[in-house]
């Protein structure tokens, strides 16, 4: 026996292509990864829920950005770095001032260019010191596309590592066979103490979409930072709708 299966008619069809048209150009939320919980410690304080999602294009290159305030409301929008540095720059706890900056995945090669591989040396410089040495250099570092922190950060970030670790940076990212490996996480957070101006409170830290894996050099990175008794981590953005 021959089994005869009857068409569909025309209208039903169109209708099922105009659904699936409709479902496939709705807009999904991004995938998100879920980092080992070692890989978010210690605690920033400071929120990662970000709202209006919005890609732009500047020179061929595809940025998102994100309401700064954390609650979604209409605010400046900003890429995600610089959202983490607005949230931690607000926070408020008597006594200190919270600080930070970007960093250069050429930072501790341009440290070294600048003030060389003695560490003690680098570590026991003022921040006057520092910002002279700097003005010296700037055009070079420039001609080079080397970016570095302003003298108040390097101080800080200085005095927070310490000469023994930062002479095992130093060692690490001025290796030749590392020439072309980097992995040095987005931002550098500190509090300073008001009453004694010493750093404090620092973090290392690596700032991701939800969908943004991080890399091997990313990776290895935040885990040899961990293994100097630094504070490194991921600070994962969770997207919310409005």
């Amino acid at each position: 026996m021959v089994l005869r299966f009857r068409s569909w008619p025309p209208w039903c069809v169109e209708q099922s292509k105009i659904k699936n048209n409709c479902q496939s150009q709705q807009p999904s939320m991004p995938r998100h990864i879920a980092d080992p919980i070692t890989d978010r410690k210690p605690s920033l304080r400071i929120s990662h829920i970000v709202y209006g999602r919005e890609s732009r294009v500047t020179n061929g290159v595809t940025r998102v950005y994100y309401y700064s305030d954390p609650n979604g409301l209409e605010s400046k929008k900003m890429i995600p770095e610089e959202i983490v540095l607005h949230r931690w720059r607000r926070r408020a706890f008597q006594g200190f001032t919270f600080s930070g900056v970007r960093l250069s995945p050429h930072l501790w090669r341009g440290v070294q260019t600048v003030f060389g591989s003695d560490s003690k040396y680098t570590v026991a410089l003022s921040e006057e010191q520092i910002s002279l040495a700097l003005e010296k250099v700037q055009a070079n570092l420039k001609a080079n596309f080397v970016r570095l922190p302003p003298a108040k950060v390097l101080n800080a970030l200085f005095k927070v590592v310490g000469a023994n670790k930062l002479a095992l940076i130093l060692k690490r990212h001025n290796d030749p066979e590392r020439a072309k490996k980097f992995g040095t996480p987005d931002l550098f957070l500190f509090a300073t103490e008001n009453r004694t101006g010493h750093p404090s409170i620092a973090r290392f830290v690596e700032v991701k979409k939800p969908e943004e894996p991080l890399s091997r050099d990313q990776r290895e990175e935040i885990a040899f930072l961990q293994s100097l008794d630094l504070h490194a981590r991921v600070l994962r953005l969770t997207e919310r709708s409005n």
